[in-house]
């Protein structure tokens, strides 16, 4: 299995890598949001006692880098719409490959592409920001991001080989996308006192919430019990869950 990922990880890349444009979008979007976003937000939150100025950066810019995994991983299933419409799922049907590395090799693409995103963002923040970062904290963030990339990705592909249409799968997709981002608070956090106290508490039965928050704390190498302890076992739970449900589902529908 892991050859016919790495073969199909490697078809992937030539595929992405025939795209200029998209490669250079995929890379100054990133950029976009530190310089025109992030300067905004840290002035705006100056005078909130849980995220004081001085470490504003140090919160915003991890959050940047969860809601660009979330933005690209969540749509990542139309390149398999793409893969339908042209009959390459059905010419692999009658490869040996297995239809788990299927899986995985689409998705451990999206997974390098957004690890190269969030380094982008952490080496520019550090050069024109002076942002305090550390290689441990870069390493942990960059790991958190993997694993939420491996899950959304998955979730979202299978959502794709489910739907089948693009506008079924746009609208899927849309739906579930808006109120969880909204409330996880991916780009600013979700704090009693800066959200009203009924938003705070829906906020925490929302389990991108806890994993933002654990991306937020390996990002800045603090180990507080509820955003490492909870936020890691709820990241865990879904990666392993999704990365099941698309084994299954993979196996029913390319048989």
């Amino acid at each position: 299995m892991i050859r016919d990922t790495a073969l199909i990880v490697r078809s992937e890349l030539r595929l992405v890598s025939r795209s200029l444009t998209g490669l250079a979008l995929d890379l100054a979007q990133p950029i976009a949001w530190l310089l025109l976003f992030t300067p905004l937000m840290a002035g705006a939150l100056k005078n909130s006692p849980s995220l004081p100025v001085e470490d504003a950066w140090m919160v915003l810019t991890p959050s940047i880098t969860i809601y660009l995994v979330l933005m690209s991983s969540a749509f990542s299933g139309y390149r398999l719409l793409n893969d339908l419409r042209s009959g390459v799922l059905e010419r692999m049907r009658v490869t040996p490959a297995s239809r788990t590395a299927l899986l995985l090799g689409k998705v451990v693409v999206y997974v390098l592409q957004t690890a190269v995103q969030s380094l982008l963002v952490f080496v520019v923040a550090w050069l024109l920001f002076d942002l305090r970062i550390t290689v441990v904290g870069i390493v942990l963030a960059l790991a958190v991001g993997a694993l939420i990339t491996l899950m959304l990705t998955a979730c979202s592909i299978t959502l794709a080989l489910l739907a089948r249409r693009e506008p079924t799968f746009t609208a899927v997709i849309s739906s579930c996308l808006l109120p969880l981002s909204l409330l996880s608070g991916i780009l600013v956090p979700i704090t009693r006192d800066l959200a009203p106290e009924w938003l705070y508490i829906l906020s925490r039965f929302n389990p991108l919430t806890w994993v933002a928050d654990l991306s937020r704390a390996a990002f800045n190498v603090h180990y507080a019990f509820q955003p490492v302890v909870i936020g890691g076992a709820v990241l865990l739970a879904m990666t392993g869950l999704s990365l099941w449900w698309g084994t299954r589902t993979f196996n029913r529908e390319i048989p």
